[in-house]
């Protein structure tokens, strides 16, 4: 059964497959804090408001994934958006999160390039982890 993106049963989803994810485990060992991914509002495709999920991660684990709130955009060190074309990409494995972050695709709304690219490992495994998701993309991005 697919989900739609950044809803709290995909949120539940993506914390399962990240920890069940043995290479996403060692590359995060030292990788600490939460983050936020976030999806822009496109009524053009059915997406009347933006979507946030808030994933908290601890040296490799996922302790919480869940639908975010306003609150978190403000509280957490790493906030990460794009727009659900780029999102779309990025599921399908058409782009590279790394470098889609660094050309500007995906803007780092805050928080540190530095540490992201410490970590490159890990968050080439948060993305492909997220395309395990049997995700249900708005009809208009086919």
């Amino acid at each position: 059964m697919p989900f739609e993106p950044f809803t709290e049963e995909w949120a539940q989803q993506y914390k399962e497959k990240l920890n069940q994810n043995v290479q996403y485990r060692q590359a995060a060992r030292t990788w600490e804090g939460p983050i936020v991914f976030l999806v822009e509002k496109d009524p053009s495709v059915g997406l009347e408001e933006d979507r946030w999920v808030y994933l908290d991660l601890r040296h490799g684990e996922c302790l919480e994934a869940r639908v975010s709130s306003k609150a978190d955009l403000e509280s957490a060190p790493t906030v990460i958006s794009g727009d659900t074309r780029t999102w779309k990409q990025l599921f399908d494995g058409r782009l590279e999160p790394l470098s889609t972050l660094m050309r500007g695709r995906l803007r780092l709304v805050k928080g540190n390039m530095a540490e992201l690219t410490a970590y490159v490992i890990a968050s080439q495994q948060l993305m492909k982890t997220a395309m395990q998701i049997d995700t249900e993309i708005p009809e208009g991005l086919k």
